[in-house]
């Protein structure tokens, strides 16, 4: 598909508040989400140490990536 309007890149944003949403250490999925079927996963989960890693979704690739910023990106 050639769109010119939409952008191939999702990039997913820290949260605007960042002093102790980093110091902090990540608690686990709270309880709401197990009760709604929601799966939540950590993406160091996804990536184990690698840069990048390909997600294959409808027949589709797709490429997850993590930035030096650690910001992610996923492209078709």
């Amino acid at each position: 598909m050639t769109d010119t309007l939409r952008s191939s890149t999702l990039r997913l944003r820290r949260p605007a508040v960042r002093d102790a949403a980093i110091t902090r250490p990540k608690a686990a999925a709270p309880a709401t989400a197990e009760a709604n079927g929601e799966r939540t996963l950590r993406s160091d989960a996804l990536l184990q140490g690698r840069s990048h890693i390909a997600i294959v979704h409808n027949g589709e690739t797709y490429q997850l990536r993590a930035t030096r910023l650690g910001k992610l990106i996923l492209t078709k």
